[in-house]
């Protein structure tokens, strides 16, 4: 977009999201002059002060006024820069390769290299001297609004390149600071969220962190504010900024202060507050009972197109296809355009009126099941199973609940109290306790995370719906015949729905497997090729595309104690489980019984070892997907778009199928 632009083109491009955050009409058109013109004046009103504990000699920072501050003139509006724009998984590599990053997050977080002395013993390289902090510093204009680059570098960053020629010491000193900032960050933080593709199928906003910079930081908290901070997003210049605003009158010399907690996920729970200000102000909560909250009915209804059923059971005929795949060989079909027409349909897109499709269509066969959200939509899978197996208490000692295939999973949206009582009792009896955060309706990894930090996760269901699943922290290894790594993988299995009542279940049994990249490692958990396994669509270079049969081989090769067919058996057991914990209950809390529906589902598997000894293998679930991308599957097997509507329409019993 071109910076030139009128205020009335500025509101018709902004006043959708002036007006979601809140923004007082009065401030408009002189944010509009600040924006326009860059003009970044918090200096001329404001001061940053600092105040030096003498006994233990950290500092507290807080920001005050230099002049009154009314709340209603039109000119007190201003933009605070972002120091730090980062996605959580890439944060430790921009720390270690932006110059100056490191050094600018250390003065504002207050770490210093001889707080990790005794860590490293590295008394010989750290000089004594600490980090002269003054009492009072009042900000200028620049100061006020640090840019991107460093503004004030402190004096103890020097000496990290002046350690000497122990290289390996200053690596190890190096990264204890960056885990201290990655640590700290979660204080200071704020996100916002932007817009995907709408050509994606069930995919929603993905959220953005930033850091304001030394002055936004340093604003502290009240539950009483007499300001407030909120992102805005300047789309005649792509820039993001904060913006701060007097809520009230504020007097000369006053301290400012916001609320830490101005978002939606308090907003609607304000009972929540202790556990959401547990970064700032630490509780524990051991001693809280958990138990996953139950959901009603309305919450698999609400905020979701609903499915219609038919009323009564209609006889079906199958003759021609329906926009199906392109693929097909020795199958015959006429593709028409109309859905009214068709003896197959098969959709891309979320089909809901099933019961129309019964009056006009009664002969159809559709390729989607009523209310399969259940299996497709991660809250909706967690909330499910957890109902199917509601009579299964947990089990104190292990902290495990049934069924043993679905790694604990907490929706954070509803159960974040309940999640940080039961992390807080885990980390009480040193259980592992590594975490991945997925949000409900994103695939492909997106805004996907693996970490134990508790202030990160909490921090992250301010970012959106998320769940919190239990890491598979032990699981089966594969060594790549490209690098040589012994890496983590997972298994992507194509099951074929063909009825409820009774459940029908057909596996195909070629299946996929998607491998990690680097060694597996707990170190850096923010390392997405060590912990996720899904490249394809971010660098398909680092992919390591094999077949099944050549999979087997090698396993069997590294693990000779261990028979695939065994473990194949292990997991079609596992996949039956799970198509009868969402198939038991009545919709919407359970898949929907219909004679017009068939459907295909790809179901991701990893396995892990259930023990240290490494003498016992298990299955986890983790996920199922609506119309998962088969490109490798026509690629690798050209009968596979055959198979698919033989063993779906034709009720053909294919070699390359197992019935369940």
């Amino acid at each position: 977009m071109s910076a030139e632009h009128t205020f009335e083109q500025f509101i018709e491009v902004h006043e959708g999201q002036l007006l979601a955050s809140r923004i007082p009409q009065h401030f408009w058109p002189s944010l509009y002059h600040k924006l326009k013109n860059e003009e970044l004046d918090a200096g001329d009103y404001f001061q940053i002060v600092g105040e030096q504990n003498e006994l233990d000699g950290t500092s507290h920072w807080s920001v005050s006024t230099i002049v009154d501050l009314k709340v209603e003139e039109p000119n007190n509006i201003f933009l605070i820069d972002h120091a730090w724009t980062f996605r959580p998984n890439t944060a430790r590599l921009a720390l270690q390769e932006v110059d100056g990053l490191k050094e600018r997050l250390m003065n504002v977080f207050g770490i210093k290299p001889e707080d990790f002395k005794d860590a490293n013993s590295c008394s010989d390289y750290i000089g004594s001297d600490a980090e002269e902090e003054p009492n009072t510093a009042t900000s200028s204009g620049n100061q006020a609004n640090g840019s991107a680059k460093p503004s004030s570098v402190p004096e103890d960053s020097d000496k990290l390149s002046d350690m000497g020629d122990d290289s390996s010491q200053t690596s190890q000193l190096n990264e204890k600071i960056i885990e201290a900032i990655l640590d700290d960050m979660w204080k200071f933080a704020q996100t916002y969220s932007v817009r995907m593709r709408k050509s994606i199928i069930d995919e929603q906003d993905v959220p953005v962190w930033y850091l304001p910079d030394e002055f936004g930081m340093r604003i502290g908290h009240s539950q009483t504010p007499n300001v407030r901070m909120v992102p805005f997003f300047y789309a005649f210049q792509n820039l993001a900024y904060s913006l701060l605003y007097p809520l009230q009158d504020v007097a000369d010399q006053e301290e400012i202060t916001r609320n830490f907690l101005d978002n939606n996920l308090f907003f609607k729970n304000p009972g929540w507050y202790e556990v959401l200000m547990h970064p700032w102000m630490p509780f524990s909560s051991i001693q809280n009972q958990v138990l996953h909250c139950v959901k009603n009915v309305d919450y698999f209804t609400s905020g979701r197109l609903p499915d219609e059923l038919p009323s009564a059971e209609l006889h079906q005929s199958l003759f021609y296809s329906y926009q199906l795949f392109e693929n097909l060989s020795s199958v015959q079909v006429e593709f028409v355009d109309d859905i009214w027409q068709a003896n197959v349909v098969w959709l891309m897109e979320h089909f809901h009126d099933f019961k129309q499709l019964a009056e006009k269509n009664p002969s159809a066969l559709i390729n989607q099941f009523p209310y399969e959200s259940v299996l497709t939509v991660k809250d909706l899978l967690a909330a499910t199973i957890q109902s199917a197996f509601e009579e299964s208490p947990l089990n104190n000692d292990t902290l495990d609940w049934q069924p043993e295939w679905l790694p604990t999973t907490f929706n954070l949206q509803l159960e974040l109290p309940e999640f940080v009582a039961y992390f807080q009792r885990r980390q009480q009896k040193n259980l592992d306790n590594i975490w991945i955060i997925k949000p409900w309706n994103l695939a492909r990894g997106l805004d996907t995370y693996v970490t134990k930090n508790l202030n990160c996760i909490i921090r992250m269901a301010e970012s959106g719906p998320k769940i919190a699943c239990k890491y598979i922290h032990n699981p089966f290894l594969f060594r790549r015949l490209d690098n040589g790594n012994l890496v983590k993988f997972d298994l992507r299995y194509i099951v074929f729905l063909k009825s409820v009542e009774p459940l029908e279940l057909a596996i195909y049994d070629n299946f996929w497997i998607r491998f990690a990249v680097n060694e597996y490692s707990l170190n850096n958990l923010d390392d997405i090729f060590t912990h996720m396994s899904v490249h394809n669509y971010t660098d398909s270079s680092k992919v390591l595309n094999m077949k099944c049969h050549d999979f087997i081989s090698q396993l069997e090769k590294l693990y000779p104690k261990l028979k695939w067919t065994e473990i194949q058996q292990k997991i079609n057991h596992v996949i039956k489980e799970v198509f009868q914990a969402v198939t038991k209950n009545a919709p919407p809390r359970g898949i929907a019984h219909n004679k017009q529906s068939r459907a295909m589902y790809g179901l991701d598997i990893m396995l892990h070892w259930k023990d240290d000894y490494q003498t016992d293998l298990g299955v986890s679930f983790i996920e199922a997907n609506f119309m998962p991308d088969c490109m490798r599957a026509v690629q690798q097997f050209p009968d596979f778009a055959d198979t698919v509507f033989e063993t779906l329409f034709l009720d053909k019993q294919s070699k390359d199928v197992t019935m369940m």
